[in-house]
């Protein structure tokens, strides 16, 4: 048996529009944001081949969440996130698994689209249920199906390169080849864990190409224990027929001896 749980306060982020064995929240692994220690590297620019879902390694020394993108509907509406925690290792059975699917012309997730599996008993002999990845992949295999998403609708990732001051992040969509500009504000974003029981919260806007502004987040929600967000480490995935686009937000939170850096996902339509 490791040593006892997390810091004596109080984790953020139901994160991520991403919660409970079926919850929501949304900023993932974690931004340039106001704190950078254990931030995953930005987005490759190689994109997976046809019918291959998009996956990103973990380092569970250094707490950067799995992620794994399994594609699009078909009409480009709803679009498949998941990630996975491997916990700090100071209790038997600790970690989550986390899956959503998110409609991105309404940029919330979609009804039922949110499963978050944890162990019962973080501190049990036995671990309930023993593996969390097959957990949620019984859960998943219906709702991929009932949402008709599959890896053979992946447009991404799309890399984001920064402008200006580093506040305004851009990426071009594949086909059209359209510019979409994405400006970010960070609010109440903190280095220090201690200091980040009331957690971030983030504006996000976005922009394309020969249209109007959109409001992606508009910052009037701080997630407990969370310390920021940001765009450096996060990526774009672009719908079937063009017209939504998936924004991944790093988002770096407390945990026990660490910080753990994730994704939150948001989505827009873009013409």
């Amino acid at each position: 048996m490791r040593r006892a749980h997390v810091l004596a306060l109080v984790v953020l982020l139901g994160a991520c529009e991403h919660g409970p064995q079926s919850t929501s929240s949304v900023d993932a692994p974690a931004p340039k944001a106001e704190t950078t220690q254990g931030a995953p590297t930005p987005a490759a620019k190689a994109k997976p081949a046809a019918s291959e879902v998009y996956r990103r390694p973990g380092d569970p020394a250094t707490g950067i969440d799995e992620l794994a993108f399994w594609g699009w509907s078909e009409d480009g509406r709803y679009f498949a996130v998941e990630t996975y925690h491997h916990g700090a290792d100071m209790v038997e059975c600790e970690g989550e698994a986390e899956l959503t699917i998110f409609d991105a012309e309404a940029n919330r997730p979609a009804e039922d689209g949110h499963v978050l599996i944890k162990h019962a008993e973080p501190e049990a002999e036995t671990c309930d249920p023993p593996d969390l990845r097959e957990a949620l992949a019984q859960r998943r295999a219906p709702l991929l199906e009932r949402y008709g998403i599959t890896p053979a609708h992946i447009g991404g990732p799309l890399s984001l390169e920064p402008s200006g001051d580093g506040s305004r992040w851009s990426f071009t969509t594949p086909k059209e080849r359209k510019a979409v500009t994405l400006s970010l504000r960070v609010l109440h974003g903190t280095d220090d864990p201690m200091e980040a029981i009331d957690g971030a919260a983030f504006e996000l806007e976005l922009q394309p190409e020969g249209g109007p502004a959109v409001v992606l987040e508009p910052g009037r929600e701080r997630r407990p224990w969370t310390l920021g967000y940001g765009l450096e480490q996060g990526m774009a995935f672009v719908g079937p027929q063009g017209r939504h686009a998936a924004i991944l937000v790093a988002t770096q939170m407390t945990m026990p001896e660490g910080v753990r850096s994730s994704w939150t996902p948001r989505g827009a339509t873009l013409r």
